[in-house]
């Protein structure tokens, strides 16, 4: 079926294939749109379609309000990737985006044969004990570290796309919390930049207790956005193209239990 294009759609086709054998989902980080991420996965096999998620207020969703919920947003990114022809296909998200991908692939998103998270805070466990236990001073605090005052979400003056990575960082604040009860059955890779200050190499072992399936983790040089340097995209496009091999192996064995042809695995 096609992809939702209109400017409502919580979906888009960001890379069409002639020849589709697979599929990567990508959740783009706070205040980005998946338009952002086109370059990043340009290295992926051709045959490899890629569906980008985008939240209101940006990119071609840019004349909607920023505001949404993750109840809001998983319902509708949802509905529509279950629309899309089946084939193997891995989620993909960074930061903000690793949590909205759990959060749809847990509630049944389509199909999701693997998950690969990039410098995205495993929950609120992961948290330090807060220092302002009322929310909203701890939003403000958040706000604080990107630059945002702390009435953010209110603030007539701030430019368009402050306010969409204000509204984004509140989203994630309840996305951290929402997910830690959250457990899936497949293939879980998360990565994470030698020098991220937000999201600390120690913590991507936290990542397996999302899944009872296999878990891999792994670190590359860089920030909190090494998968935009070249050293980091080659990391990024390497365990993306793993987990799709994973999700070609068991689309196999799927295809065997029930008698039928399996999808060529992409190379």
């Amino acid at each position: 079926m096609s992809m939702v294009s209109h400017s409502a759609g919580w979906t888009h086709l960001l890379r069409p294939t002639a020849h589709r054998d697979s599929r990567v989902v990508v959740f783009p980080h706070a205040g980005a749109g998946a338009e952002r991420y086109a370059s990043v996965l340009a290295g992926l096999p051709d045959s490899v379609e890629v569906v980008g998620v985008t939240l209101p207020g940006r990119e071609r969703r840019a004349s909607l309000a920023p505001r949404t919920t993750l109840t809001a947003a998983v319902s509708g990114v949802r509905r529509e990737l279950s629309a899309l022809a089946p084939a193997p296909t891995v989620f993909y998200g960074h930061s903000l985006g690793g949590l909205l991908a759990l959060a749809v692939a847990h509630a049944g998103g389509g199909r999701c044969d693997g998950l690969v998270v990039s410098c995205s805070r495993p929950g609120a466990r992961s948290l330090p004990r807060p220092r302002h236990p009322d929310a909203a001073a701890e939003l403000a605090e958040i706000f604080a570290w990107h630059r945002l005052p702390a009435d953010a979400l209110h603030d007539p003056s701030l430019s368009p796309a402050r306010q969409v990575l204000a509204h984004d960082l509140a989203l994630a604040r309840h996305a951290l919390r929402a997910v830690d009860s959250l457990r899936l059955t497949v293939p879980v890779t998360a990565l994470a930049g030698t020098d991220d200050p937000l999201v600390p190499l120690g913590e991507l072992p936290l990542w397996a207790r999302f899944t009872s399936g296999p878990f891999r983790q792994r670190s590359a040089q860089g920030g909190h956005f090494f998968p935009f340097t070249p050293n980091g995209q080659g990391v990024l496009l390497e365990e993306l193209a793993a987990s799709l091999t994973a999700a070609h192996a068991a689309d196999v064995v799927r295809g065997s239990a029930r008698g039928l042809p399996a999808s060529s695995p992409a190379r």
